[in-house]
Order: C-alpha cells, then structure tokens, then sequence
C-alpha cells in the first residue's frame, strides 16, 4: 500500500505566486500553495511548468542540488559528496465557475541519495521526534513529502471556501517549508532551525478546512505528528494526535503575515509560530519566529535576483536543549549562512555553479570538539524548473 501511494504520486505538487488583485479561480487559487494550503507572497512563483487542456490543468516542479561539502576545524575533517532534491507535481480541474479540486503530491530521492546517517553539518541538531537523534548532521527528507487532494468552493469573486486531505501532508501551522520557501529555495543544506521549525510538515492523516479572501486566509487542521527514521522511506501511520490553526494577513500583494499555534502529539506538546514574509520578482525575504515549549528560534533570511546571479543570506538564532554538548553550558547557538549561485542557463530549467558558507558563533567556545576557527563550505551544481506554461 505504502509503495502504491509513493508511486501515484511520484509527480507531484508545488507552485505558484500570491494571487492577483482578484483572485483568478480556474488559473491561480490552488496553484499558488506550495506545500499544503501555505503559500509565498507576490508575483514570486514556485517556478512550475504549467500546462492547460481543456478543464484540466497538470503541473510540474522541482530542484535538485548536487554538493560536495567539507569541514574543517575538527581534529577528523569531513568530507562528502550527496544530493539534497525533491519533485513535486499534480493536476486540477475546474467544475462550472465556481469549483475545483486538484491532486496533489511530492516526492524526494534524498534517502537515496543523502548517506544514511545524513550529510555533515556541524552544529545541527535533530530530535527523536524530528527523525533523529543526530548531531552535527542533518537526515534525509523523507521519500513521501506530499499525497494531497484538495477542494474548493469560490464564494465571491475574491473569497473561497476549502477542504483539504491528505494522507501525507503538511497541515496549517507555520509557513512554506525551507526547500519551497522564496527567501530560502536556493539553499544546498537546511536551516540550523530545522528541529524546531521544519519537522511539522511532513505530517500524516492531515485534515484542513478554511477560508481564504485577498486579505485574509483563516484554517484549522487535525493531524498525526509523525516522525520516520532510518532510511525515511516508510510512512508513520499513527491515529490523529494533534491539532493546530493559522491566520495569514497579506494587507499587500507582496507582504504576508502567519501566525500560528499547535499542539502534537498525545503529549499535546505546544508550538506557536509567527513569520513576515515578502516577495518580489527579483528580492524574498522572511522573518520567522517559533517556540516550542521552554525552547524559542528566529531566522532572518533573503534572497536576491539579478539575472544570473542569485544572492542569498541567512541569520539564525536556536534555543538548544539542556546536555545539547555533553553537559556544555552552551544554550543558544547563532549560525550565518552566504550563498551565491551563477546560473549557465535560464530557460524552462536553471542550471548553475554556486557555493555556501556557514559561520558559527558558539563553535569557539567548543575547541575541544571543533577546533580552531572551524567552517563548512558547500560547493554544489543547482538545477531546477523555471516557470514555463503552454
């Protein structure tokens, strides 16, 4: 069963931009979320190739990075070769004037092509409950991300009504995920938040409603918290544990506000999550703030556009756990990332060259474990899809 849902869904989901300043039903409403019933704001799309037949519009989207790291600083330097990706794609079709439902999913070959024990990143840090317990590496996404299909009512010319499930989902709590999201897309490695703002979405037995217009989308959904390990390639099918609601504000076409607030798992642990987000054709950036019980992070991140060359940066601060070191007195580590990527080609697909570096703060006060000045560099090959429709 678990391989049949894999494989239905092997082409599956992403897209598109903020609506315009009328919601445009049968072309724009669906196709905007990216992961889940989450989106990016403004004329910012997720790069899909789209085609239209008839009532039926397919699409199709995707990145992959192709990366060679190295760590330096530790008495034992790492050096490794993997590819972080994943494919996501779908179709919807039109009823009358006023209805839609769309198919939607995604897939990612990281378990295959990340090493087992996940690739090297020093200072991350992923929980039991997130797919760990690892340290200074970060795993795999999991094979499944997304098998959805999702139903929607128009009510008014800029207001709609939506019903949401999925076996394996991403429920209303928090904003796009950092592989989808704008300001962090271009990216080889995750965020050093990962633990705490990332681990919620791939969910399962995910169940959304809600009500979305061109100022403010509100929803509410059940779920199971589900975690995999290993390989990440089986699907958590436990009961629905958890529940959570949000409220996003886009008082412009280019700015959205989210906040949202959850409680996982039969521990009924308590999550709250806040971002402001920006888009433009050529700039992306988002602030975000979640808390987890006692632990709290924030992320500043940007990118910028410029023909072919792409800028991005990203500012992290985390609340570790106690004994995160081995009984170090360390509490909070701050993390800064740099990437630049030069694109060969633009067309249909973008292809290029680009590199990250990461910059740790706390790591000087860790000599024994990390040495002098240590750092990590990502050098990689970036190929995704370009928005193209027919």
């Amino acid at each position: 069963m678990k391989n049949a849902v894999a494989a239905l869904f092997l082409f599956a989901i992403p897209l598109v931009a903020q609506t315009s300043d009328e919601i445009s039903f049968q072309r724009t409403f669906l196709l905007r979320n990216i992961s889940g019933t989450a989106f990016n704001p403004g004329p910012t799309p997720h790069h899909p190739h789209i085609i239209t037949r008839g009532t039926w519009t397919t699409f199709f989207s995707g990145a992959a990075f192709a990366t060679f790291s190295s760590e330096t600083g530790p008495a034992e330097q790492r050096n490794e070769i993997f590819a972080t990706n994943w494919l996501a794609a779908g179709a919807q079709r039109r009823f009358g004037s006023r209805g839609l439902v769309l198919f939607r999913g995604r897939v990612s070959l990281e378990p295959l092509t990340v090493p087992k024990d996940g690739y090297p990143q020093m200072l991350q840090l992923v929980t039991p409950e997130g797919g760990g317990p690892l340290l200074d590496t970060m795993r795999a996404h999991d094979l499944l991300g997304e098998a959805a299909v999702d139903v929607a009512w128009r009510t008014t010319t800029t207001s709609f009504i939506h019903l949401y499930a999925a076996p394996v989902g991403d429920p209303a709590l928090g904003t796009v995920p950092y592989a989808q999201r704008a300001s962090s897309e271009e990216f080889a490695e995750a965020p050093f938040n990962y633990d705490m703002q990332e681990t919620m979405h791939d969910s399962t037995s995910v169940v959304t409603a809600g009500f979305g217009s061109r100022f403010v989308t509100v929803e509410a959904s059940v779920f199971h918290d589900a975690a995999t390990t290993g390989r990440h390639t089986t699907m958590d099918n436990g009961s629905i544990d958890s529940r959570s609601a949000r409220i996003v504000l886009t008082p412009l076409r280019n700015l959205a506000l989210q906040a949202s607030r959850g409680e996982l798992g039969d521990e009924k642990r308590e999550i709250t999550t806040a971002s402001l987000s920006f888009g433009s054709e050529r700039v992306a950036a988002t602030a975000l703030w979640t808390s987890r019980e006692e632990l709290a992070s924030l992320s500043l991140e940007a990118t910028l556009r410029a023909a072919r060359n792409t800028f991005s940066a990203r500012l992290e601060t985390v609340d570790r756990p106690l004994g995160f070191l081995g009984g170090t007195d360390v509490e909070r580590t701050t993390h800064f990332t740099v990437g630049y990527i030069f694109d060969l080609f633009t067309r249909g697909y973008r292809g290029g060259i680009g590199v990250n570096l990461d910059y740790h703060t706390q790591s000087h006060e860790l000599p024994a474990r990390y040495g002098h000045k240590p750092q990590a560099i990502y050098v990689f090959f970036r190929l995704r899809t370009e928005s193209k429709a027919r």
